[in-house]
């Protein structure tokens, strides 16, 4: 998403994608919790994080939220932005694979097509995945498959397997009851779900960001003792079914935070960019100067664990 956080006669808010990940602001704009604060939000949806990021850098949004990868890989271009707290830690990205491929187990990818989104954190996972199962890059062939094109490329037989995120990998367990197989593939990694600004507006708006993050606490404590409510106010944002948002939900931590296990996911993937050649820079920045902690140390000072 992207958003615009602004005293309550003066603008609007922004942009994110349209997926549960944003609960705490879908929470916070239902319980008016950002009107409760004096600020006036807007939000709009992006169809990806980096579309997100591309509106907040033009400046027709201010806020942005997405995955970390994205911010990672844009830092790495030159692109300069500020993390004013993790909204959400998760897993929602899968490899399904198709039975009748002969694909069980991972050692059954040999020779396989498996469909991935280039430049996006599901390529990552996919080479960490073919690595830690012992299977050389050059014994698969992966092929470069859009979200929209996630359930038909795969349905239609032409990739074997696929790298994809919710809730694409329910639409294709639910087309093809029984012949498919989703296995796990971030490895343990947690996906971030943030909310970045351009260091040139965080100038001047530090008490906007402020009453922004007030508001996101008091839609986490409304969300940790009103899970049905919050879920149903989710699905009905996005208009899911409400038994989707109850089995993804456990996968999902609804919380603001700024953690150091962020900073390492975020220095393993520089590494991973720049040993893949993805990306011109020398070396892995030093990912903790991204990091405004002083708007979420005034709101929820617990939440705020990095290493000095």
């Amino acid at each position: 998403m992207c958003a615009r956080p602004f005293p309550a006669d003066s603008g609007d808010f922004g942009g994110r994608p349209a997926l549960e990940q944003s609960a705490l602001l879908y929470v916070a704009a239902a319980e008016r919790y950002f009107a409760a604060n004096g600020i006036a939000i807007t939000i709009k949806d992006f169809n990806t994080g980096p579309a997100a990021i591309a509106a907040m850098m033009s400046g027709s949004v201010d806020v942005a939220e997405t995955a970390e990868f994205p911010l990672v890989e844009d830092t790495l271009n030159g692109q300069q932005m500020r993390i004013l707290a993790e909204n959400d830690r998760f897993e929602n990205d899968y490899l399904v694979v198709r039975r009748d491929r002969g694909i069980v187990n991972a050692s059954d990818l040999r020779g396989k097509r498996i469909g991935v989104t280039r430049k996006a954190i599901t390529e990552f996972f996919l080479s960490r995945f073919l690595v830690l199962n012992g299977i050389p890059s050059k014994d698969v062939t992966e092929v470069n498959v859009r979200p929209a094109d996630f359930v038909r490329s795969l349905l239609d037989g032409r990739v074997d397997a696929l790298v994809a995120w919710q809730p694409f990998v329910s639409q294709m367990e639910a087309a093809r009851p029984g012949a498919l197989k989703v296995l796990p593939v971030q490895s343990g990694q947690a996906v971030y779900g943030l909310l970045v600004c351009t260091p040139a507006w965080l100038t001047g708006h530090a008490d906007a960001v402020r009453r922004f993050l007030t508001a996101l606490v008091s839609a986490e404590d409304f969300l940790a003792v009103h899970s049905s409510e919050s879920q149903e106010i989710v699905a009905k944002r996005l208009n899911y079914g409400g038994s989707y948002c109850s089995a993804v939900w456990p996968k999902h931590e609804f919380a603001l935070t700024l953690d150091f296990s962020l900073v390492a996911a975020m220095d393993g993937e520089a590494r991973w960019l720049i040993e893949n050649h993805s990306t011109r820079a020398p070396r892995v920045p030093d990912f903790t100067k991204l990091i405004y902690r002083d708007g979420l140390d005034a709101v929820r000072p617990s939440s705020v664990n990095l290493m000095q």
